[in-house]
């Protein structure tokens, strides 16, 4: 048999068997187990042309971000007649380094020729490529199945064991879980990238360690996962995840992080398909991170997909909205206690859509957290500017406004500037303006809260601290951010007037408050002021102002006219 030459000696020809012989292998493998089944299958009249009695091939592929692990495979793919101390073998070195060896022997009593020798070894080297290729794909299916970080399956990945169990009717046996871990970003800034990705992969680790083989998870992307785990083991797996210690080494000495994790959960039912259950755990583990009540972990509910497509009307209106003028500016009157005398007033903010006006919480929490809620403050504020000097040039002597400014803002170095524009395009004076911010600012941006409220102060610019008492670490705000105003938290003053125990403790609140704020000489202001007892109280304990339905609710620009048209006395308590 002639592998390699023509009988006349010129350029290289296949005998026919070995043709058919590579027809039949020359399919895309996506593992060598299957390419050497075929091999196995298919060989036989090769090796008698061939005079081989064995054939064996052993592959050691060596660790790599595709694979993890070292990768140790051998076939035998042809036993005939042979002498085992006939056996040789040749070495061939993988593109990534690693080892195949194919070990052959002659059939029994066969010594092979320089020429056959010469086939023999140009067939080996074929078998080296096919397998190397087979290899290679079983790589690039395992990369378009695996995430490359934490070798967790990724979103194709699941996607396809999904179909694969509803294909046995099995999907409807687990509950789907969407993680998000808590504060990592925090963690990668303290130890680095590398560390938190080793973090990460430790993780998920640990999670796999915990789960059956037939429960599975995938990271998505970041520190976000989604786990299939059994309907049974659904609560302690929730057990499990609400703390998971990782230990990593950390310059000479080893850290310890406990990791937890926001997590949405869906009970999959008949009508769902993988990515179905994917998208409601991901709603629910997004109610989870924008309630606000401090829970951890939530089942899907249908009003949080209701919720999320209203967040997502709000989103695509809004720009628009604010181009068209959808959005008013109310102002809620603020009193000085002592005289009951209009002091002052809140610029709200109202978006008047198909003749209706929606609530403020039906959009200003999607806004901020979007960031575009930044446009509307400065709308606001621009719109009470413009009316600050219509006031003005009417000859009516204009009360102080102040207009809500979100934290977001405070990432914005030219924040002042842009403020300090708008006041000298309508020649506003310093001591009309109240730049209002909310306490939570303190907690997250501390030093550019600083920042700013000094270059406000020295512009004479007012500036008040909303929600007071309700964020974080307020007696230490209280004393390093010098501001203007304190305004008390509606919560404080709703229960004051009744004679339980709480009352009475939110009374004794209040009065230290009070006395606090004004010891440091500062103003003091208490919202959400809707009865006469609550107004007496804190006019009682020397409370400057006062702000709530008691006196006023918000107006709309024409109303809250008249109100300084006239003589500014409120006659309600």
């Amino acid at each position: 048999m002639k592998l390699l030459k023509s009988e006349q000696g010129k350029g290289r020809l296949c005998h026919s068997v070995y043709f058919e012989f590579m027809q039949h292998i020359s399919g895309c493998y996506k593992s060598v187990s299957a390419l050497c089944k075929d091999i196995s299958k298919f060989i036989a009249p090769l090796a008698e042309e061939l005079f081989l009695g064995y054939l064996l091939i052993h592959l050691d592929a060596p660790q790599s971000q595709l694979s993890p692990q070292e990768k140790h495979v051998e076939c035998e793919l042809y036993a005939g007649s042979y002498l085992p101390e006939d056996m040789q073998h040749v070495d061939f070195t993988t593109p990534e380094n690693g080892v195949c060896i194919i070990y052959f022997c002659p059939v029994k009593y066969h010594v092979w020729s320089s020429e056959e020798m010469e086939d023999l070894l140009f067939f080996l080297k074929q078998l080296f490529m096919i397998s190397g290729r087979a290899h290679m794909g079983q790589l690039l299916v395992k990369a378009s199945n695996q995430d490359f970080l934490t070798s967790a399956l990724n979103a194709r990945g699941m996607n396809q064991y999904g179909k694969t169990l509803m294909e046995k009717n099995a999907l409807i046996d687990y509950i789907g879980m969407f993680l998000n871990l808590k504060n990592f970003k925090y963690i990668n800034q303290t130890v680095g990238q590398a560390k938190g990705d080793e973090i990460l992969v430790k993780y998920c680790q640990t999670l796999q360690g915990f789960l059956l083989p037939e429960e599975k998870i995938s990271r998505p992307g970041g520190d976000n996962f989604f786990a299939l785990v059994r309907k049974e083991r659904a609560e302690a797996f929730l057990n499990f995840v609400q703390e998971v210690p990782i230990t990593i080494p950390y310059e000479n000495t080893h850290r310890t992080y406990h990791i937890s994790a926001n997590v949405g959960i869906y009970q999959i039912t008949e009508k769902d398909d993988i990515n179905s259950a994917m998208n409601s755990a991901s709603v629910a583990l997004n109610e989870v991170k924008h309630s606000g009540k401090g829970i951890d972990q939530l089942w899907y509910a249908p009003y949080m997909l209701e919720k999320i497509m209203h967040d997502k009307k709000v989103s695509q209106l809004f720009p628009k909205a604010l181009i068209n003028g959808e959005f008013l500016v109310y102002y809620q009157p603020k009193v000085m206690l002592e005289t009951q005398r209009l002091c002052g007033c809140e610029a709200l903010v109202r978006w008047l859509r198909d003749g209706k006006i929606v609530p403020p919480m039906e959009f200003i929490p999607v806004l901020e957290r979007e960031g575009t809620v930044c446009n509307l403050d400065f709308f606001v504020f621009e719109k009470a500017c413009a009316d600050l000097r219509r006031w003005l040039d009417m000859g009516i002597e204009p009360v102080r406004i102040s207009v809500n400014f979100s934290q977001q803002h405070l990432h914005d170095a030219k924040l002042s500037e842009k403020i300090l524009n708008i006041m000298q395009k309508y020649e506003i004076e310093s001591r009309y303006i109240e730049v209002e911010l909310t306490e939570m600012s303190g907690a997250k941006d501390h030093d550019a809260m600083l920042g700013f409220l000094q270059r406000m102060r020295d512009y004479g610019i007012c500036t008040s601290i909303d929600d007071f008492g309700t964020g974080f670490s307020s007696l230490n705000m209280l004393r390093e951010l010098r501001t203007d105003v304190i305004k008390l938290d509606k919560s404080f003053v709703d229960k004051i007037a009744s004679e339980n125990t709480e009352a009475q403790s939110d009374r004794i609140v209040i009065e230290n408050i009070v006395r606090m704020v004004r010891a440091l000489k500062l103003e003091i202001i208490s919202e959400g002021v809707e009865t006469k007892e609550q107004a007496d109280f804190l006019r009682a304990i020397h409370c400057n102002m006062a702000q709530g339905f008691l006196f006023d609710k918000p107006l709309p620009h024409d109303e809250f006219e008249k109100r300084l048209l006239g003589n500014r006395i409120y006659h309600v308590c």
